[in-house]
């Protein structure tokens, strides 16, 4: 920024309250809506209090590790980073890491460099706070790969790429409800007519998450993480947490003795482009390497069937090769062409294995 645009704005490290989740969620989605991508596109995300809620309400989350620009002269705030603290396991080491998330900046005072800003000051407070690295999810299409170079190059921290993903698994229940919101063609909309339907779950061994199952779950979890070359490291309290939001789906798979051997996890959110939203899910987890291909399709179309009561339109994840898609594809569910990065900002040399062979990284 320039000596004049420094007199305008100030980037401020500050403690996150419950009551500014109403506030930045309604700045994350102005900002998105008008995001040229997705005006022209669609396709964006419209933030709710409660998915702000899930994603930086956990009991967990460092509520000090947060950035904001303010407007000086109407003391407007103008600007939002956050971050999701997570450790991440590499060989079964332990690193303390974060993931900075949702970087906005009001449509108004774009382009005077208050992003590259608040990820300089993030960087600054998170190597502060000890942490050892930290996280971006980026989009090709999008201005945050920009941002996060920029504070790379401004700070000479290495920006390394973990693995980029080339598609995204989804499900789409109501092909016209998707379609007024995301760009599609003429061909990408039949397919998605002809694979609406839900198959029937002929499996008495799926049904819904109860509490009771939660130490399961999370055991379930961590067997997952040992067994990958890189992952995220869940914590109980946050995860146990999570299950309970409201805008929660999980539906389990038992094994024949009655204990859960595969389960698939989503939350809500809502997708917006051309003046329109709809209710979607996002598939957060799935732990199905346990079971065979028929039970993988009978837990798929058994959350499938569950989405559409809650009445959400599809389910959609960035595809990382942690679990096998072909019983999800023959659950009438599809590859999409979408491509996302993940990065690491790898301020403390962490050593990072350069084709890792296996790696498992759930989403909030």
């Amino acid at each position: 920024m320039s000596d004049k645009q420094d007199d305008n704005y100030s980037i401020e490290q500050f403690v996150l309250k419950d009551d500014d989740f109403k506030t930045f969620a309604e700045l994350i989605s102005e900002a998105f809506l008008a995001d040229e991508a997705a005006l022209e596109g669609g396709a964006t995300i419209i933030f709710s209090e409660q998915t702000f809620r899930t994603l930086f309400g956990a009991p967990g989350i460092s509520r000090d590790l947060m950035v904001r620009a303010r407007y000086k002269p109407s003391n407007e705030i103008v600007g939002f980073l956050g971050s999701i603290n997570k450790n991440l396991s590499i060989n079964g080491k332990i690193y303390k890491t974060a993931i900075p998330s949702w970087l906005v900046v009001h449509p108004t005072h774009q382009r005077h460099g208050l992003a590259k800003e608040m990820g300089k000051k993030m960087l600054e407070i998170g190597k502060v706070a000890g942490y050892q690295g930290g996280f971006s999810f980026h989009e090709p299409d999008q201005h945050g790969i920009d941002a996060s170079t920029a504070v790379a190059r401004e700070t000479n921290t290495p920006l390394v790429r973990l693995i980029s993903l080339n598609k995204f698994v989804i499900r789409v229940f109501d092909t016209k409800a998707v379609a007024s919101v995301v760009k599609t063609k003429w061909y990408e909309r039949l397919v998605f007519k002809l694979k609406e339907k839900v198959g029937k779950v002929e499996s008495t061994k799926v049904r819904l998450y109860k509490e009771i199952d939660f130490d399961q779950i999370y055991e379930l979890t961590m067997d997952l993480v040992k067994q990958s070359e890189i992952s995220i490291e869940p914590d109980y309290e946050d995860m146990k947490w999570m299950l309970t939001n409201p805008n929660v789906l999980c539906t389990v798979h038992e094994d024949v003795d009655g204990k859960i051997n595969g389960y698939i996890l989503a939350w809500e959110f809502t997708t917006a482009g051309f003046g329109n939203s709809i209710p979607f899910g996002w598939l957060d987890t799935v732990h199905a390497y346990k079971l065979n291909k028929k039970e993988i399709k009978d837990l798929a179309n058994f959350i499938s069937s569950k989405a559409i009561k809650l009445g959400w339109k599809g389910l959609q994840t960035p595809y990382i090769p942690y679990f096998d898609a072909k019983p999800f594809i023959r659950a009438n569910f599809i590859f999409f062409a979408k491509k996302v990065w993940i990065d690491l900002f790898n301020w403390s040399n962490i050593p990072i294995p350069e084709k890792p062979k296996s790696m498992y990284f759930y989403w909030r």
